[in-house]
């Protein structure tokens, strides 16, 4: 009498809201390392095991995938990243493997092309040691093809940026600028700045471009899931995050949309602000 109560009163279980069958999980779980088969409630995996265990949690609305023997793997975390700002730089200028002078002013023009009005190409990653003739950029390579699109784009190593007349004229460089400490304006054998500038006299242009509006924050974030995802990625660490990208992640998750677990880590300064969000 008192089992068939405590079966009376068990509570039935759940249907997953999705089933992985036939796959070859790895669980790095020392004492159950390998599995075939994982349910999934909402965000939350509830169970990993064989086949007929996990079918238990089958209802009539889970969605079931065959993996088909495939290797699945638990989610990678990224300990270390600028989430949105990595996410900007998918669709900045990619000049990692421009090889020539030529390919480099190319790329740079395609996207001066299709950036709005107001707006800045952005970008890089280039390399003049693997031109044919190891020469730095300057603006003259740069400024027939960009016309009235201010450009700033980063040498790989962070140390030295190019600019062109464009962007030099809207954060007030010119001859008479002097070097800062700790950067340098290259010039040209008449004082006139080259459009490299090195180290801390980046600044000088960076202070000149205009803070990403929310749109472009939540356009950058959706970006970096979208990468993160397609990686296997499923959580990450953003370090020093601005308090708008804080601000962008809670208008993502509010309407679901926030498919990666981010741990925002900002600097305890200004806090009161970050309280607001």
């Amino acid at each position: 009498m008192i089992m068939a109560a405590l079966d009376a009163n068990a509570q039935p279980k759940p249907g997953a809201t999705l089933l992985i069958t036939n796959a070859a999980i790895y669980t790095v779980d020392n004492q159950h390392p390998r599995a075939e088969a994982v349910a999934v409630i909402g965000d939350r995996i509830v169970a990993v095991g064989s086949k007929p265990e996990i079918d238990s949690w089958r209802g009539p609305q889970t969605e079931v995938i065959d993996a088909g023997g495939k290797l699945l793997l638990p989610g990678f975390n990224d300990a270390h990243l600028h989430f949105i700002q990595g996410g900007a730089q998918l669709d900045q200028v990619a000049l990692t493997d421009a090889s020539t002078p030529q390919e480099f002013a190319k790329r740079i023009a395609a996207q001066a092309s299709k950036t709005p009005k107001g707006e800045w190409v952005l970008g890089g990653r280039w390399d003049e040691t693997k031109w044919p003739d190891p020469q730095l950029p300057t603006r003259q390579l740069v400024d027939p093809v960009t016309r009235d699109t201010p450009i700033f784009v980063e040498r790989y190593d962070g140390h030295q940026a190019l600019a062109n007349s464009v962007a030099m004229k809207l954060a007030g460089v010119n001859a008479k600028t002097p070097d800062v400490p700790g950067g340098v304006i290259m010039r040209d054998g008449s004082g006139n700045p080259t459009g490299i500038f090195k180290d801390a006299a980046q600044e000088l242009i960076y202070k000149a471009i205009p803070p990403m509006s929310h749109e472009q924050r939540l356009l950058a974030a959706r970006r970096a899931l979208e990468h993160a995802a397609s990686l296997g990625v499923t959580s990450v660490q953003h370090m020093n995050p601005e308090f708008a990208d804080v601000a962008a992640y809670s208008e993502l998750a509010e309407k679901g949309e926030l498919k990666t677990r981010i741990y925002a880590a900002p600097m305890e300064t200004n806090w009161q602000e970050q309280a607001k969000i």
